[in-house]
């Protein structure tokens, strides 16, 4: 979908559609410049990453609005996807109804959230281009789906309106190289589709359409790059060092769309949360898992750092479910934290403020938003030793919620157990660090963490030898 006139059809006489069965849905249609283009970075034959996208509904987004997603139509629901096999759907397009017509905005995001937990798909939807420039709600303002904004930062970017559902959600979720917003949405889109065809293969037959959606979602910002000046205003100083009540970098959302490491992600082990902390499996560098969430219930994941950590990154994302009739939603209210873990996980030691000035060089290690339905961990130069990762719901509303998470952390934080020295192999040099930490709490060289270096850590050094 791309705009509201009829030439709303990407020209299939251009080479990079061949093969494709692209149906213009409503009459009267004609090529646009901007669908074709957005075509090509969706599913274009040599131009998209998902070359093998070959079956695609166009739609004029009036028609749509009101035929389809039917806006205005009381409690009558959206129209079924033309084909059970649609996963991805593209808006390279803003919109609003206009003042003292924000109800109808609200309709058509709870809709749209609606229709993507009934049919499992994930939609994309592009921000306003222009550093600076106003937000448009639709269809950005999305629970369930993807707002992109441009790798160069000229979009628009802010709170959702206080109109909205939820107001003070933070937007974009993500961004992504393209000339405009319109051309940034579908590489995302077809970076969405990619992870869609890896979520269908036998190892993932268990899943259903909508948890496919939600992974993908929460892989795709789990993975994207974050570089040096990506923060959430997390204070770097003092008591609240490391406390971020913002998930997200405030132009760059969840960071640089990086489909190479979220692939890695959703190929990576499943490691799904536990509601005891002690049961926690110690998961690898990268991963992804799910876990379901009563109210005021918490669940924990489990890493252990073998050497310092560049970078450590920790998504969890969650859908609001929208009533059958269309009149209210439901919404939880999740936060994210990590701390330090003893004798796995049965003891923690919090790293907020000055106790977390020797384990992390910047970033946080609480997000803590109490509208946004995504939290975000991202930290530099994470030092050895075993953490975990809790994830709780602060709200009372009954009824379990699934959390879908995704993290990446360098992976030269897990190196071998007993390589003190981070040499990449366990030598003399690890014992000799050993000694000269022995009776401290260097947690680089207290192996079996139990907060003193001593003779059980030189044990282990010498059992994992060479």
């Amino acid at each position: 979908m791309t705009n509201g006139g009829s030439d709303y059809a990407p020209d299939l006489s251009d080479p990079e559609f061949a093969g494709k069965a692209v149906v213009a849905v409503n009459a009267p249609s004609s090529n646009s410049w901007h669908a074709t283009n957005v075509a090509k970075w969706l599913y274009g034959s040599s131009t998209a990453m998902a070359t093998g996208i070959t079956n695609v509904w166009v739609y004029n987004v009036n028609s749509w609005l009101f035929d389809t997603l039917n806006v205005g139509a009381g409690t009558t629901l959206p129209a079924a996807s033309p084909n059970s096999l649609v996963r991805v759907m593209n808006h390279s397009w803003i919109a609003s109804f206009g003042p003292g017509n924000e109800g109808y905005d609200r309709e058509a995001i709870r809709r749209l959230d609606h229709q993507m937990t009934r049919d499992g798909i994930l939609a994309v939807c592009g921000e306003n281009n222009g550093g600076g420039s106003a937000r448009y709600p639709m269809m950005g303002d999305c629970f369930n789906g993807l707002s992109v904004g441009r790798l160069d930062l000229q979009h628009s970017a802010g709170d959702t309106a206080s109109a909205s559902d939820t107001p003070g959600r933070m937007k974009p979720d993500i961004i992504a190289p393209g000339q405009f917003t319109s051309f940034a949405t579908p590489v995302v889109g077809s970076a969405a589709a990619l992870l869609f065809e890896t979520l269908r293969g036998s190892a993932f037959a268990s899943l259903s359409n909508t948890q496919r959606a939600q992974i993908t979602k929460a892989c795709l910002v789990g993975g994207a790059d974050r570089p040096v000046d990506w923060h959430n205003d997390a204070p770097q100083s003092g008591a609240s060092r490391g406390m971020a009540t913002k998930p997200l970098d405030v132009m760059r959302g969840g960071g640089e769309l990086n489909v190479d490491r979220a692939h890695r992600i959703v190929t990576a082990t499943r490691v799904n949360g536990t509601s005891v902390s002690t049961n926690a499996s110690p998961a690898e560098s990268m991963g992804w898992g799910t876990a379901t969430l009563a109210a005021n219930g918490t669940t924990y994941w489990r890493f252990r750092l073998n050497q310092v950590a560049p970078s450590f990154d920790f998504t969890v994302v969650w859908p609001r479910s929208v009533a059958s009739n269309l009149a209210s939603y439901t919404f939880a209210n999740m936060n994210l934290r990590l701390q330090r873990s003893l004798g796995g996980g049965s003891e923690f030691i919090p790293l907020e403020g000055d106790g977390g000035l020797a384990t992390f060089e910047s970033g946080n290690v609480a997000s803590t938003s109490s509208v946004d339905n995504i939290e975000t961990i991202h930290l530099v130069n994470l030092q050895p030793g075993e953490y975990t990762l809790q994830v709780s719901r602060a709200d009372t509303a009954s009824g379990s919620v699934v959390a879908y998470a995704a993290w990446a952390a360098d992976p030269a934080g897990f190196g071998p157990e007993g390589d003190v020295d981070a040499s990449g192999v366990v030598d003399f040099g690890d014992v000799a660090l050993a000694l000269t930490s022995f009776g401290t709490d260097d947690p680089a060289a207290d192996i079996d963490v139990n907060r003193v270096v001593d003779f059980g850590d030189v044990a282990l050094i010498l059992l994992n030898f060479g």
